[in-house]
């Protein structure tokens, strides 16, 4: 694995399905994966019930199926598949880079393309806000009123002139 990335990939903690009170933890690192579990209960049998926890290899967990079938009732067969994607070595790099430097990135863009950035996850969707929110709206009417003069002008078979967010802003 890349040596840049975190300790820990993935962390998740959640209650079992109802009625099930108890508590549990999935944690996948550079090299293991490890869920945890607590026991909650009224119940005089369950009370002695101690915490408890597995550790697998990334490897180990790919063969473990009543695991990945615990994991999957618990937490749903979305982080059931991110983590097999993690434990396959298969990272989102994009979703692991800082906001500053994806708001740098971003800026590259045209509005059209962020807007359909944001569609791909939550923290997209809360840069564009960010974005959208941080720029008057005249910078996006004027912008858009120069993309659409350009298309006019121009003619239809003549490139139109892209204009990014940092364009007219100092």
């Amino acid at each position: 694995m890349a040596s840049w990335l975190p300790e820990t990939l993935f962390e998740i903690v959640g209650q079992g399905p109802a009625p099930s009170k108890d508590y549990y933890q999935l944690l996948v690192t550079r090299s293991q994966v490890i869920f945890r579990w607590w026991k909650i209960s009224l119940r005089s049998e369950h009370r002695s019930a101690k915490p408890g926890e597995a550790k697998d290899t990334h490897e180990e967990f790919l063969e473990n199926s009543h695991l990945q079938v615990q994991i999957a009732l618990i937490f749903g067969a979305r982080v059931l598949d991110y983590v097999f994607n993690l434990c396959e070595g298969k990272f989102d790099f994009l979703e692991r880079l800082s906001d500053n430097l994806l708001l740098s990135i971003i800026s590259y863009l045209d509005l059209e393309d962020i807007a359909r950035l944001s569609q791909t996850s939550r923290r997209f969707a809360k840069l564009y806000i960010f974005v959208y929110e941080s720029f008057p709206m005249t910078t996006f009417a004027i912008m858009e009123f120069k993309l659409m003069e350009g298309k006019m002008s121009e003619g239809s078979l003549s490139p139109v002139p892209v204009y990014h967010l940092t364009d007219g802003i100092t």
